[in-house]
């Protein structure tokens, strides 16, 4: 039985670690402080749980912000502002909205730009990078590791109204595609005849039941991909060919992703 819960929490910790970085640290400080709690019946147990979650916030959002900042030249992405702010709440709580301070200044100005233009239009981001190392991975992404890469949301309207619809058909943010038309270039069928199975994988895993409740908002998502190509600091921009010819972009900035990755079209890919 002690060999069960050794295991047990070796796996956790290595889980928490993976998905938020600094999780695994705050169990192992949980595990050493919780011995020191008293024998209370079930009033223990929700000191336990209030205990490690303590030590988390404490580490995510109080101690985590200035070492990211003074050894990684990293900036937690804004979480109120108007302008900017992440789609799904699980972004900051897993300390996924890390980006180095250049692109913060790029994404915080785009987003405000594209405000002036479009009143109450909000930048949405999805995955950044995490606040500490310089490789240290932010699975699934292949390349979201060194704080320099963060992806964004599409912009939609209600497909009745046509008025502007902030938000996402995905509760993950990825997955609900805007898919090539008929007569454009069809890079998911290409991946996946190649065999590269992942390229579409999330499609089917993430519910469609909403996606015939938002548009695909063309005017925002290229004034949007505008004015971060606008941007010297921008290097590369990732999105799928047929909505780049879809919607009239040319900056050599816009490239294809390769097969080796997963769909752009579902959002947008950005680094410096």
């Amino acid at each position: 039985m002690r060999v069960f819960r050794v295991i047990t929490h070796i796996l956790i910790i290595l889980l928490l670690t993976v998905t938020t970085q600094v999780g695994g640290l705050a169990y192992i400080l949980y595990l050493w402080l919780k011995r020191r709690i008293p024998t209370l019946g079930w009033k223990r147990k929700l000191l336990n749980f209030g205990l490690f979650i303590c030590l988390y916030s404490i580490l995510s959002f109080v101690i985590v912000p200035v070492v990211a900042s003074k050894f990684y030249h990293r900036k937690a992405l804004p979480i109120t502002h108007e302008a900017l702010q992440p789609l799904r709440m699980y972004t900051y709580v897993m300390n996924r909205h890390y980006v180095d301070e250049d692109l913060y200044e790029v994404l915080l100005n785009s987003a405000e730009k594209l405000q002036n233009e479009f009143p109450e239009t909000t930048m949405y981001y999805l995955d950044a990078c995490f606040p500490l190392g310089a490789k240290f991975p932010l699975l699934p992404h292949w390349s979201h590791n060194d704080g320099q890469k963060v992806d964004l949301a599409f912009y939609y309207v209600d497909p009745i109204t046509k008025k502007d619809k902030n938000g996402s058909p995905s509760w993950l943010g990825y997955g609900v595609c805007e898919s090539p038309k008929i007569g454009e270039k069809h890079m998911p069928d290409y991946c996946e005849k190649k065999g590269c199975f992942q390229y579409s994988l999330l499609e089917k895993l993430v519910p469609q039941y909403k996606k015939d409740d938002y548009e695909f908002d063309a005017t925002r998502t290229k004034r949007l991909i505008q004015l971060l190509t606008a941007a010297t600091k921008i290097k590369k921009i990732f999105i799928e060919p047929h909505l780049k010819k879809r919607m009239n972009l040319t900056n050599s900035k816009i490239r294809f992703h390769g097969c080796h990755a997963v769909r752009h079209d579902d959002h947008i890919h950005v680094q410096l």
